[in-house]
This record gives structure tokens, C-alpha cells and sequence, in this order.
């Protein structure tokens, strides 16, 4: 019916397809490697400067990876941020809930969430030796949790790319 060309067509889309596919499975990946960042950031930070806890997230921030995952954990920060900065007794969980809220992330797991709510809750109260031993916490917990999710993502993603060339493939010579 449509020939070569509806054929190449057809798998075209399945490939674009597949990589779509794959792209969202890498965004929970994105995130924690982001995260694992930012929170090694934030206990240098703690260790070598003096911030505020707004001032800290923001520079964390700036160590934000490229992808969804990471632009999610990124907004997070921020949002945090300027919540502490708009009401300062509201406390840094309840900020960091707010931000949560604010930028839901649809591939985030519980036991991210669960690490990332530890950290807020214990950043929010003790010195900042207590601070960069909870964030060293956190990273000693996401860190087996990134390595799995890698190991997800990488099988995943092949998956889905095979899959949508499969799939391209027989849509291709279905309409020839």
C-alpha cells in the first residue's frame, strides 16, 4: 500500500519511539545522579563555608545535571529555597514538602523519597558537623540506589529501543 517509503517511515517512528521510551526511563536515573551531586556538593559546603540554609540549596543548585530528572531535583532545591526565604519559621521539611509538591516527579521511587526526606528533616535541626553527617547519610543511601537504577535503566532502555524498531519494523511491512 505505501511502499519503501511508508516501510522507512514506519520504522523511523518506531525508532523515534523507542528512544522516547528510553529517554523516560533514563530521566530516574538523571535525578539521582543529580541528587548524588548536589548532596556531595552541599557536605563540601558544609565542611568548608558558613551559608544559610537557603544560600546552601541555592549553590547546591548549581551542581544540577542536564535532563527531566535533574531539572526536577534542580526545582526542588530552588523551591525550597525561596520557600525558607518567604517564611522562615515554617521549617526546612515543610519547605522541602512544599518544593515536592510543587514538581512531582511521576518516576521517583520510595526509596529516594524516603532518603531525600531524612536529609531535609535532619538539615533542619543541629550543627553543621551534624548537617554534613546527614548528608553523608543520604549519599551512603542513594548511591546502591543509583547503581541499581542504572543497572534498570541501561537493560530498560535497550529494551525499549529494540522494541520500537520491532515495532517500526512490522507497522513498515504490515503497510507495504
Amino acid at each position: 500500500m505505501l511502499g519503501a517509503a511508508g516501510a522507512l517511515c514506519c520504522l523511523a517512528a518506531g525508532t523515534a519511539l523507542g528512544s522516547w521510551m528510553r529517554l523516560r526511563r533514563m530521566a530516574r536515573l538523571n535525578m539521582l545522579r543529580s541528587a548524588l551531586d548536589m548532596i556531595n556538593a552541599m557536605r563540601l559546603m558544609l565542611e568548608t563555608e558558613r551559608l544559610s540554609l537557603p544560600e546552601l540549596l541555592e549553590g547546591c543548585a548549581d551542581y544540577a545535571g542536564a535532563g527531566d530528572g535533574a531539572e526536577v531535583i534542580r526545582k526542588r532545591f530552588l523551591h525550597t529555597a525561596r520557600q525558607l526565604r518567604q517564611e522562615p519559621l515554617e521549617g526546612l521539611f515543610s519547605a522541602y514538602a512544599f518544593a515536592c509538591a510543587q514538581s512531582a516527579a511521576v518516576w521517583e521511587q520510595e526509596e529516594e523519597k524516603t532518603a531525600l526526606e531524612t536529609l531535609f528533616t535532619q538539615l533542619g535541626s543541629g550543627t553543621a558537623a551534624m548537617r554534613e553527617q546527614a548528608a553523608a547519610a543520604c549519599l551512603r543511601r542513594l548511591k546502591p540506589v543509583c547503581e541499581k537504577a542504572q543497572a534498570e535503566a541501561e537493560k530498560g532502555g535497550r529494551l525499549c529501543m529494540q522494541l520500537g524498531i520491532l515495532l517500526g519494523l512490522m507497522a513498515g511491512i504490515a503497510l507495504w
